[in-house]
């Protein structure tokens, strides 16, 4: 009844951008898939201020619009708005997103990518004299590349306008790694409905003792709470997953008993999902008699699965 545990020696993902008609792909140097769920901040001692919405001055300005170069043979188009978002396109109609934040008071000017979370890429850009744009995109990560290497791409301005072409999937690295972030919480209500169901099955009532139910999960992750709650009449025990980190949905797991067609009694269970990124406590559903099935808290729905 264990659930798996996070692997934090997953191999590390190269941040590199990599235009092969495929997505582009970007992860930090050294950085793990437990690492990229449960990011931590990095300083800087270089960095200075920071501009993300409308730039006010002449090199910010010049960095919007659409730049593209020739990667492994394949067109890369990048997209710089004045609101601060950042669009690669490696593929005519796949847009990743991200955010951007630049310090052109520095030497080199310095560029942030923030794909989502507090994990923060950092790297550095010019202008060359005729107006391209020169962008380090070799071993970039935590630590800011001082210099500009031999592998320092160059882009050219291909337009000013900022809108991304029709019918162009645009895929949110921040709303990937929520999603995975979820995934957690999904998993282990679902873990604690079957571990509340052989609990009762064993003992004939429910626990709310998550060290009790022992199937190996925590009350406290990086992006969860997890808690129990048994109903007065203890007919019907809830299961918790409260997100701890904005724009996460909340997770309900509902083990309640039925009877049978012969009269006995049985446990159902339902698996529910906020319908909106949440931090409040689910309300618990009551039972009335005679029923065979519960409908989620107000604002959440069921999870098929």
């Amino acid at each position: 009844m264990i659930p798996p545990q996070k692997n934090s020696n997953f191999s590390p993902l190269k941040w590199a951008f990599i235009g092969a008609g495929s997505t582009i792909v970007l992860a930090l140097a050294g950085f793990g898939l437990y690492n990229l769920l449960n990011p931590k901040t990095y300083s800087d001692s270089n960095s200075t201020s920071v501009a993300t919405a409308t730039p006010k001055n002449s090199v910010s300005k010049q960095l919007i619009g659409q730049w593209q170069a020739q990667i492994l043979g394949q067109s890369l188009t990048l997209i710089f708005t004045p609101e601060g978002k950042f669009f690669s396109l490696d593929a005519p109609n796949i847009a990743t997103e991200m955010e951007y934040q630049t310090d052109v008071n520095s030497q080199p000017k310095n560029l942030d990518l923030l794909p989502g979370g507090e994990i923060i890429v950092r790297t550095i850009f010019d202008f060359t004299a005729d107006g391209q744009l020169r962008l380090e995109l070799d071993e970039i990560g935590e630590s800011r590349p001082t210099s500009f290497s031999s592998n320092a791409r160059i882009f050219q301005k291909i337009s000013e306008q900022t809108a991304l072409p029709a019918n162009v999937t645009v895929i949110n690295l921040k709303n990937q790694q929520n999603k995975a972030r979820q995934s957690e919480a999904k998993q282990y209500n679902a873990f604690m409905n079957k571990g509340q169901q052989a609990y009762y099955a064993e003992y004939g009532r429910f626990t709310s003792s998550l060290q009790e139910l022992g199937i190996g999960i925590k009350s406290e992750t990086e992006n969860y709470s997890y808690s129990i709650v048994l109903s007065n009449d203890q007919r019907v025990v809830q299961s918790i997953g409260l997100a701890k980190r904005d724009g996460l949905k909340n997770y309900t797991g509902i083990v309640f008993l039925v009877k049978t067609s012969n009269g006995e009694q049985t446990t159902s269970a339902i698996l529910c999902e906020s319908n909106e990124p949440s931090k409040n406590i689910p309300e618990i559903p009551a039972l009335t008699n005679n029923a065979d099935k519960l409908q989620c808290p107000f604002g959440y729905s069921e999870v098929l699965r």
